[in-house]
């Protein structure tokens, strides 16, 4: 079976996921229309981002119009497919013309009768609005996201169109949040395969009265790293510990930092963990976060119980770091916990294992044993 993931690669999610079905045997490519400063892997870079020169245009629809006769499936994330050339300001939804030649790619892999999925991993289809009426604590909020206003005047539309003229023609629909549960009534909970564990040294907490954290933003504003900070601040008269902030690095940078850390904060207002958090977790290190208890239903409830997040509450953030920060052996326990839940729910040969029976046969459950 060949399968090609595509056309991003958001957070090492189809990357390793890429790599594990290689390893049962699958030929697995992962190619992105554009590489970012992130510098996550693929095994195809088709274009430059924004370039619009005769032969950019070439490549990207050239390699559009191919992939379909080249793979058996086609793995789509982030709500895009390989002719929605975002960098140009391209969406669904502006005209019937226009959508029909965006979708070129995955009609062309329906009439050929290939499989196509989707796996949705957050702002891709996260509504603004709906967010914000819902949620006590979002980054979906005015004072949290600086595209708020533009999310919610034209985004929420673009989303709302891909959701109606894209998500249709997939024979599964996965995504990595549980929130977005509430915006994809046919899809299925994801659990992240971002972290390769056979490559993963064990970097247990070390134990120290000075705990040394680590938190990393890719956004400030909507991890609720200024509520982080001044709770940390408040606190440091009265506790021991350093704060490793790290921002705007290379994801291989970031990875020798995450390293030293006895703990990491992860974000507080999604309401779930990221990906950062796995990676930090199979290292065998603890990790607090935000957990919403309305997004419960989404989540499969074996995962839900053996969740080993430190829970945190935006709105008492002092109380719940100072019981952390109390008991820095528990650090210790957490982290073995954390590994032991990565193995059992992050594992990318099982994901893989669960994605393969699914192409084969997309109506059955999913299955992570």
């Amino acid at each position: 079976m060949r399968v090609l993931h595509g056309p991003v690669n958001v957070g090492n999610q189809p990357w390793t996921l890429s790599r594990a079905e290689r390893k049962l045997g699958l030929k697995s490519d992962v190619a992105v229309n554009y590489g970012t400063w992130l510098g996550y892997p693929a095994d195809v870079t088709v274009g430059t981002y924004q370039g619009k020169t005769i032969v950019d245009r070439l490549r990207r629809s050239a390699f559009g119009l191919s992939a379909p006769f080249k793979y058996d499936v086609l793995h789509y994330y982030f709500g895009r497919n390989f002719f929605l050339w975002d960098d140009y300001g391209m969406a669904f939804g502006r005209s019937a013309a226009q959508d029909k030649r965006l979708l070129r790619d995955v009609r062309l892999a329906k009439r050929l009768g290939k499989r196509t999925f989707m796996t949705l991993q957050g702002c891709d289809i996260r509504l603004a609005r709906q967010s914000f009426e819902r949620n006590s604590w979002t980054p979906c909020h005015p004072d949290r996201c600086g595209a708020f206003d533009s999310c919610v005047k034209q985004y929420d539309f673009d989303r709302t169109a891909m959701s109606r003229v894209l998500l249709p023609l997939m024979d599964r629909v996965f995504y990595l949040n549980p929130e977005l549960g509430h915006y994809v009534p046919n899809g299925v909970f994801l659990p992240y395969a971002n972290v390769d564990l056979d490559g993963v040294e064990r970097r247990p907490p070390s134990g120290s009265r000075r705990v040394r954290i680590v938190h990393a933003p890719s956004d400030p504003k909507t991890k609720g790293t200024d509520l982080i900070m001044a709770a940390l601040d408040r606190l440091a008269s009265r506790y021991q510990f350093e704060l490793i902030l790290v921002q705007g690095l290379p994801h291989a940078e970031a990875m020798e930092l995450y390293r030293s850390a006895d703990l990491a904060i992860d974000q507080i207002l999604f309401g779930w963990y990221g990906g950062f958090a796995v990676e930090l977790m199979a290292m065998g290190k603890p990790v607090a976060a935000f957990i919403r208890e309305e997004d419960r239903e989404y989540v499969p409830s074996q995962m839900w119980e053996q969740l080993p997040i430190l829970r945190l509450d935006p709105s008492h953030l002092e109380r719940d770091l100072s019981r952390i920060l109390e008991a820095p052996d528990l650090l210790i326990e957490y982290g073995k916990r954390s590994e032991e839940f990565v193995r059992r729910w992050h594992d990318p040969a099982k994901i893989a294992r669960g994605m393969i029976e699914l192409y084969e046969h997309p109506e059955k459950a999913l299955s992570l044993i």
